[in-house]
């Protein structure tokens, strides 16, 4: 994907929203989802399932062990 746009940045933050069940002000680019917010595995591969299905792509069930917070989505994502 190389460039992540701000419109993509929005989608994969509404998804992860929606997902953990959160909102913008408990959730930072930086805050770890198991660790601070106690997302369990089943929630993160739902985010990168649901990020595949809104974006057309596809990731690496592998690379789920990287998403631990948006940050590294957006990592993961600039290399897919």
């Amino acid at each position: 994907m190389a460039e992540i746009t701000d419109d993509v940045r929005e989608n994969v933050q509404k998804i992860v929203y929606d997902v953990l069940e959160v909102g913008p002000e408990d959730l930072t680019e930086t805050t770890l989802f198991v660790d601070e917010i106690g997302a369990d595995s089943l929630a993160i591969i739902e985010i990168l399932t649901t990020i595949e299905d809104s974006l057309g792509i596809a990731i690496d069930q592998a690379e789920a062990k990287r998403m631990v917070n948006l940050a590294t989505i957006f990592e993961v994502l600039a290399e897919a």
